[in-house]
């Protein structure tokens, strides 16, 4: 038996016609929990026991659960004994959960078809079928499932894709087609940016080339220059002239005393 989640769901047990309703015992094997619903009529009095969800509730051959939880899954035995036998009959409920779907395109371009929070799993197909197709499935702590198909952008030889989920809740398949417009204009951005960062570097290259360049050739102009030559001459020479105006102001004074100096005063102390 399948039900959706959060729908109500009864069990109904059966005995024989003619059969007198003394005792009926449901016994509950649960995805990780088990328990007992007794149901005994005795003196005309009727006692219960429940050590199950109180959302379980037993009214004679009956057996109502209300807001069912994906919890509640699993095998429900119902037994009633009389004068003869125990008659048993088992159910297996399962809970459906209806997932919600996504299409997209990833970062590399690749259209990714997603189902999140699912039960049982989904089915995820694509058209055009292809090899180029990753599908990773994993199971909630809530104990629903999320399905991703990704179609690599390698494998696909048109401009479009048909992603096709399958799931027990959808009354009919459902599809989402895809364009791989976004994915050109992915690949033009970072064409042009890589142009754009290419075309930097190589203007950074070609301006350090050049002034390398314009330095050596000021370095070979300054030694073949005459004009330059020449300033650097004329530097010379004013580190100089405090040296030839200080040997010229010696010789004048030289001269200057040689004039005051008579002959005879020569002769004399050429004698002594």
């Amino acid at each position: 038996m399948k039900v959706r989640r959060g729908d109500p769901v009864v069990l109904q047990c059966e005995v024989n016609p003619g059969d007198t309703l003394l005792l009926l015992t449901w016994k509950l094997r649960l995805y990780n929990s088990s328990c007992v619903i007794s149901y005994k009529i005795e003196d005309n009095t009727k006692t219960s026991f429940s050590s199950c969800s109180p959302r379980m509730r037993s009214d004679n051959l009956s057996l109502t659960i209300s807001n069912t939880e994906v919890s509640d899954e699993g095998t429900y035995n119902c037994e009633v004994p009389n004068d003869k036998n125990t008659l048993f009959k088992n159910f297996s409920l399962q809970v459906l959960v209806q997932p919600s779907t996504f299409l997209k395109l990833g970062n590399d371009g690749s259209p990714e078809c997603g189902v999140i929070g699912g039960r049982p799993p989904p089915e995820i197909s694509w058209i055009p079928q292809s090899d180029d197709i990753i599908t990773t499935k994993q199971e909630d702590p809530d104990r629903t499932w999320s399905v991703i198909s990704t179609f690599r952008r390698s494998g696909i030889n048109g401009t479009s894709v048909t992603c096709v989920v399958s799931h027990p809740t959808f009354v009919n398949q459902w599809r989402g087609d895809i364009t791989l417009s976004g994915d050109s204009t992915w690949t033009i951005i970072h064409v042009v940016l890589a142009f754009v960062i290419s075309f930097v570097l190589i203007l950074i290259c070609l301006l350090i080339w050049k002034l390398s360049h314009l330095r050596s050739h000021l370095k070979a102009k300054a030694h073949t220059d005459p004009h330059l030559t020449h300033h650097h001459s004329e530097e010379e020479k004013q580190e100089c002239e405090p040296y030839v105006t200080y040997t010229q102001k010696e010789n004048v004074i030289y001269c200057m005393v040689s004039k005051f100096v008579a002959p005879d005063d020569t002769a004399q102390n050429n004698a002594l």
